[in-house]
């Protein structure tokens, strides 16, 4: 039985500027406080009924039950901060830019006045709240370490940003208010993008499906057990691949793969575990418990398989099920690298073109995003005239997959489009790491003038990611590049031995 531990006189007024003029919300801080500890933060974002100013509503009815989350089980597991803004009336709430800062200034504000633990803040919302849950995450994807939307909706879209950031979705079929694709649409667009992603659909319970969500015997702890950028794998519901990798990404020669790994679902039942490869086949493990999949067949190059095991909604009268999913991406390279070997060499925005030192730089490819551009200019400190005379501008992306290890990655620039300093200024990054921040091609090397710049990249997750972006001024260029296998090399399961 669910123990009360609060309700809305135990939680303080707060505002997000000093003079009231600001987001109202209300705090709960737990008994026993010691500002010496840490402590996660829960975000509760009401729906529309709950809007104002008066800074009370959004706990009516202990917020719609959310209250549930610190109840006194829950603190005798973790004790944890509540807190509860209230969007005001008249505004379209919690995902427009406005509310959005607003929200970013109260955790803010949280933080100079308790000691929080900045790892471990996770958002839940109902219905617009669910909307808002959505959009808070999205608008700063590694802030937060889990997102509970409950008949909640959104942009599809960010899907890709937040592919990091574990989720657990809750809506009913019957929900007369906001549809049940609201939530199908995104729980798709994070398994598309290789999210691990918990999805509890009821048959019955209409809009107020929080009333399960909030009873559901799983919820804090699994909240609990995620912290930022370590999405945990061991909390029930949770469905885990242990073979042929525990990782995210696995990179093989081989032209089939068999998958095995376990669920847990603290006791309750598990019905099935099915497999599916984006854009390509899909079928039913054996098990459930411990489950295998049959081989699976790889194309060459990404093959991003989910893994989805179907379980009990926590709430018989109303019925439903709850789908668990956890993602590998399979890259299939033709043969093992040697060090030495070209992994990739390209030239940026034109075609192809052998060097004078023999590198076979192929046509463009590999790549997401940009335009591309020509010139016609003597290019000096260089025999290879043409590799720099076309190139790939603006905000773009190679991607290439490659087993672990180590690479010498030679990224080629010119500058023959500006006439002076000053004119063009970029970011690149590689793996996520900034290796040239606001950089200038003219002030480094001058006009009409080759320059390669080397970076030895140790590369884990199964993929080199170079990123492009535009600075204070002009576009981003890249002329060409090459990624080549470094002598040290880290070796990755599923090769043949060397």
């Amino acid at each position: 039985m669910i123990g009360h531990a609060a309700d809305a006189s135990d939680f303080l007024f707060r505002n997000t500027q000093d003079d009231g003029s600001g987001m109202p919300y209300r705090l709960f801080v737990p008994p026993g406080y010691d500002p010496a500890q840490s402590y996660p933060l829960i975000i509760f974002l009401h729906g529309s009924g709950e809007h104002g100013t008066n800074n009370t509503s959004q706990l009516n009815n202990r917020a719609n039950n959310a209250m549930n989350l610190i109840d006194d089980a829950n603190l005798a597991i973790q004790p944890v901060l509540m807190a509860a803004p209230q969007c005001p009336n008249g505004s379209s709430c919690w995902a427009n830019a406005t509310q959005l800062s607003r929200l970013h200034t109260m955790i803010d504000r949280i933080a100079a006045e308790f000691s929080i633990d900045a790892g471990r803040i996770h958002v839940v919302g109902l219905s617009m709240g669910g909307n808002g849950t959505w959009a808070l995450v999205a608008s700063q994807p590694k802030r937060f370490a889990s997102a509970t939307p409950i008949c909640g909706w959104g942009n599809a879209a960010q899907a890709p940003s937040l592919q990091h950031l574990p989720f657990w979705f809750f809506h009913s079929i019957n929900d007369p208010t906001v549809g049940v694709s609201g939530s199908r649409n995104l729980v798709a667009a994070l398994r598309n993008a290789g999210a691990r992603v918990a999805y509890t659909e009821y048959e019955l319970g209409g809009h107020p499906s929080w009333n399960g969500a909030f009873a559901n015997p799983l919820l804090f702890n699994w909240m609990m057990a995620q912290q930022r950028g370590m999405p945990d794998t061991h909390t029930a519901p949770v469905v885990r691949i242990e073979q042929p990798s525990s990782e995210p990404v696995w990179s093989t020669d081989l032209d089939a793969v068999a998958l095995s790994g376990v669920t847990h679902n603290d006791g309750h039942a598990i019905t099935g575990v099915a497999w599916r490869v984006a854009g390509g086949s899909e079928g039913n493990a054996t098990g459930t418990i411990d489950w295998s999949t049959p081989a699976i067949a790889l194309a060459m190059g990404s093959n991003d398989i989910t893994v989805t095991a179907t379980g009990s909604s926590y709430h018989a009268s109303w019925g439903g099920a709850t789908t668990i999913s956890a993602p590998l991406r399979v890259n299939r390279l033709p043969t093992l690298p040697q060090p030495g070997d070209v992994i990739l060499a390209v030239n940026s925005g034109g075609p192809a073109f052998t060097a004078a030192d023999g590198t076979v730089f192929e046509a463009d490819r590999a790549f997401q995003g940009g335009s591309t551009q020509v010139s016609n200019r003597a290019i000096a400190g260089t025999e290879d005239d043409p590799l720099y005379n076309d190139w790939r501008f603006g905000n773009f992306s190679y991607r290439v997959a490659v087993p672990d290890g180590l690479y010498e990655i030679d990224l080629h620039f010119a500058e023959t489009y500006n006439s002076a300093v000053g004119q063009r200024r970029f970011n690149v990054g590689i793996n996520g790491n900034i290796v040239l921040a606001q950089f200038d091609i003219a002030a480094s090397v001058g006009l009409n003038t080759a320059l390669v710049d080397r970076y030895l990249i140790e590369a884990s997750g199964g993929e080199i990611v170079i990123q492009a972006s535009n600075g204070d001024i002009g576009n981003a260029r890249l002329d060409a590049l090459k990624i080549v296998m470094a002598d040290d090399r880290l070796f990755a399961d599923g090769f043949e031995g060397v």
